[in-house]
């Protein structure tokens, strides 16, 4: 059976996503009134976000009910269970991919289009290499996530007891978020002095950066560990936290400041 939430999950669920939907129209609310691509990357990056949330969360909650207060004790191994909640995460597993794609063009757009700093030549001079990175993982990952190995919905099959095609359909998406994380950090440290990038923008790339990583270390023991012990599904907690911090520092430092949304 698939896994079953509770009261407490469903709640700390809709509470992250109310709170990622509240800031996301708070955002959209003090937009520029010229919408820049910058502001239009960062924006979709978080639309996206709490898009997906929505695709999964919902079924989630459908079959919780179903489960719980119907007592359909088997609603997660239907045939109607198995396609509503794989749906469900297939389009999580797009659009948080797409939530990625958008903040490596922001960078993109930030560091290499819009200026021209000697710090980042070298990075300049590969930038096709990362375009193909990018887009190649974007493109792969959905390939992957669309095929039947993965037993959206149902249990998928373990080998060595926690090794599964889901691991396989993720690894484009660690190639994507660590290009985003690596490209940040290397702007950051290039461009810390320089007048021609806001103090401000750094600030948000460093904590966003951070918060990245949190997020993959804590997916990461729950995709590989879960299968073995299942308290360690409770990591997928910090890392929707982790998500939701990159939302309100980028939030703070760049989408909503005068400063700035003027010239994004």
């Amino acid at each position: 059976m698939a896994m079953v939430d509770n009261v407490p999950s469903i709640i700390f669920l809709w509470s992250y996503l109310l709170i990622t939907w509240v800031n996301v129209i708070l955002i959209w609310k003090k937009k520029p009134q010229i919408l820049t691509k910058k502001w239009k990357f960062l924006f979709g990056a978080f639309f996206f976000l709490g898009l997906g949330d929505i695709f999964h969360l919902f079924p989630r909650t459908y079959l919780w009910y179903l489960y719980t207060f119907e007592n359909q004790i088997d609603a997660f191994d239907t045939q109607m269970g198995i396609l509503i909640n794989g749906t469900g995460l297939i389009l999580t597993g797009i659009t948080i991919t797409l939530f990625y794609l958008l903040f490596y063009l922001f960078w993109k757009e930030q560091f290499i289009n819009d200026v021209d700093l000697p710090g980042l030549q070298d990075i300049k001079k590969k930038i096709k290499n990362f375009d193909i990175v990018a887009y190649g993982s974007m493109l792969f990952r959905v390939i992957l996530i669309l095929l039947p190995w993965n037993q959206y919905g149902g249990t998928p099959v373990y080998y060595l007891g926690f090794l599964s095609f889901r691991l396989i359909t993720n690894l484009p998406l660690y190639i994507l978020g660590f290009e985003v994380v690596f490209l940040f950090v290397k702007s950051i440290s290039k461009t810390k002095d320089s007048d021609e990038i806001h103090i401000d923008i750094n600030k948000a790339l460093k904590h966003s950066s951070i918060w990245i990583t949190v997020s993959f270390i804590s997916y990461t023991i729950s995709l590989l560990g879960t299968p073995l012990v299942s308290l360690l599904g409770m990591m997928m907690i910090p890392k929707t936290i982790a998500y939701l911090a990159v939302l309100l520092y980028m939030k703070k430092y760049i989408l909503v400041n005068p400063s700035l949304t003027q010239i994004l």
